[in-house]
């Protein structure tokens, strides 16, 4: 019996920048428009965008993605160009008020495996 399972990898950081949050991962950096950082702490789903296509289209880009709080409420979670990542919610609130320097930033990872399922992060990482 084939098992998958989801491994939360650290891959960047979640920072508040002049009231946006800004997403540095190793292959881009993305941002949530300032208004959008309430919406979404609101609960509401809001878009993503990659940092050089604000700057490219001057203020006029497409998203790249989507970021909205999990049904638990404890994580962040976000797809950019098709790519599954997550926050802690905590950590996040903590970036954007300035108690914390950054969110920690994780990609979920499915991997297939036959044995018994073992996680490269620690429970209390990876909570959502």
């Amino acid at each position: 019996m084939r098992q998958t399972e989801t491994i939360f990898e650290h891959i960047g950081a979640a920072r508040q920048y002049e009231g946006t949050l800004r997403i540095d991962i190793k292959t881009m950096q993305a941002v949530i428009s300032r208004s959008d950082v309430a919406r979404l702490l609101d609960r509401w789903p809001v878009d993503v965008f990659d940092i050089s296509d604000v700057m490219k289209t001057a203020g006029s880009p497409s998203p790249v993605g989507r970021a909205w709080i999990t049904r638990s409420g404890r994580a962040v979670m976000y797809t950019i160009s098709g790519m599954k990542y997550i926050s802690p919610l905590a950590q996040v609130r903590g970036a954007i008020t300035g108690e914390r320097k950054y969110a920690n930033v994780s990609i979920l990872r499915d991997v297939a495996g036959a044995g018994p399922v073992l996680s490269s992060s620690s429970p209390a990482e990876v909570a959502a």
